[in-house]
């Protein structure tokens, strides 16, 4: 069974910004990005081989200003396309004032 959390993490901190799981998300400062798998469904072939996953990440995206958060995003993307997963939804959290601004996203991915 093929792992996707290793690559993806190695993938994102290229930015440069803290990375952690979202179960884990204490982070100390912003930027910031945290992960989870949401979906992870094999197919067998006869012999109960796994010949392909189907893998689904999502990442919320953490920062001090609308316009730092959307630009994470594309930088994100890119990342994550390089990986061969594709954007398949984000959107802004809504947040009360005062409150970090929240990108949520999800990524899909064939292995």
């Amino acid at each position: 069974m093929f792992n996707p959390k290793p690559e993806i993490v190695s993938k994102l901190k290229e930015l440069g910004f803290p990375v952690t799981l979202s179960s884990q998300n204490v982070f100390n400062e912003v930027p910031a990005i945290t992960y989870r798998i949401t979906g992870n469904s094999a197919q067998y072939d006869l012999d109960n081989e796994i010949v392909k996953q189907d893998i689904a990440v999502t990442l919320d995206i953490y920062a001090d200003d609308s316009v730092t958060a959307s630009s994470l995003l594309v930088q994100v993307e890119a990342k994550m396309r390089e990986l061969k997963y594709r954007l398949q939804n984000s959107l802004d959290v809504p947040s009360p004032e005062g409150a970090l601004y929240h990108i949520n996203a999800t990524f899909v991915g064939l292995r």
